[in-house]
């Protein structure tokens, strides 16, 4: 008999082929809003989950833990960032978390890529002239020769960095949490191939000293309790003039009432951002609606959100859950602690 592992609508459909495939799984959609999924936790037993980007606060955790016995519980995160869920909690119950670090980057690097090409160039606006029976050259920007700060120097965005060098010709600078030392450690690069291949310019720690220095921002960060607001109307005035904003981050990170106030302004010429506060988007206040403006473009958390990086979520998903239900050692998962 197949172990059960229940998966959210939303994940299972992004790869199902890959959930109905298992030779060792009976993997179940389910709909994602707490109660239910704890309803039919219970019903089926299960003891594994694999789940979105949706928060989970309690009963989830209590369900799990009912049926984990003394073989335990997991929650597979289907993609990276565990910000929506309960680390504590799940700790307390004994359930075990993990994620799915396959290759999300490529994905994530090209939307934030066509982003930015969108702001420079003003996609979004050009078409609207037409679409209102307009014909309006509106005049765009060239990437090249621009300096994109990027924040986050992890995976996704050293493959921003790379991408905007060797494709366009942009320089980079790099602002982390980490020592320049230990980011260069981490990287694997020199100075000198950084130059080369990133169009590596700066490093620093302190984010206030490399935003007037910047025509583009691109954010590729987790939400943390540090990373929190950390654009502000404080960093947004150190932001030159005329320059554009993007968040394929968090949402949480950006004041998103800061933002509106700044483009409305015209301080920044323009933003983009796949991340918002309230997901599904909801203003956090209302008088400050980004949907309003015509200078910012808005797409749903879709980062990732790709055939090619899905199948490789899914398969991870999968391969961890019968991992877990064999009752293989930990080291063997992807965990989070």
């Amino acid at each position: 008999m197949k172990n059960i592992v229940l998966a959210t609508q939303a994940e299972y459909n992004k790869a199902v082929a890959v959930f109905t495939d298992s030779p060792e799984l009976e993997c179940r959609p389910v709909a994602s809003d707490e109660a239910t999924l704890a309803e039919t936790i219970r019903a089926t037993g299960c003891r594994a989950v694999v789940l979105g980007v949706d928060p989970y606060k309690g009963e989830l955790y209590d369900a799990l833990a009912e049926n984990a016995g003394d073989k335990g519980a997991l929650i597979i995160r289907f993609g990276f960032g565990t910000d929506s869920i309960n680390k504590p909690l799940a700790k307390a119950k004994g359930i075990t978390l993990v994620n799915t670090p396959v290759d999300i980057q490529t994905s994530v690097a090209e939307l934030a890529l066509f982003h930015i090409g969108s702001l420079m160039r003003r996609i979004p606006r050009l078409d609207a002239t037409i679409r209102n029976g307009e014909f309006a050259p509106i005049c765009g920007r060239e990437l090249c020769g621009q300096t994109a700060l990027i924040i986050g120097g992890g995976k996704i965005g050293m493959k921003v960095m790379r991408m905007l060098h060797l494709g366009f010709g942009v320089r980079t600078l790099v602002c982390d949490s980490r020592s320049e030392s230990e980011w260069l450690s981490n990287t694997g690069c020199s100075h000198e191939a950084l130059r080369e291949t990133f169009g590596f310019e700066g490093y620093s720690q302190d984010l206030m000293t490399l935003l007037p220095r910047a025509d583009i921002v691109s954010i590729h960060l987790p939400l943390t309790d540090t990373t929190k607001n950390l654009i502000g109307v404080d960093q947004l005035a150190q932001m030159k003039t005329g320059s554009v904003l993007l968040n394929i981050g968090r949402g949480g990170i950006v004041d998103e009432a800061a933002l509106y106030d700044a483009l409305t302004s015209g301080h920044l010429a323009a933003a983009a951002t796949d991340v918002f506060v309230n997901e599904p988007y909801q203003p956090a206040n209302a008088d400050k609606d980004l949907r309003t403006l015509d200078n910012i473009v808005l797409t749903p958390h879709c980062g990732s959100n790709t055939v090619e990086a899905n199948v490789r979520m899914g398969s991870s998903a999968v391969e961890q859950a019968a991992l877990f239900l064999s009752d293989a050692t930990d080291a063997s998962l992807c965990i989070v602690n």
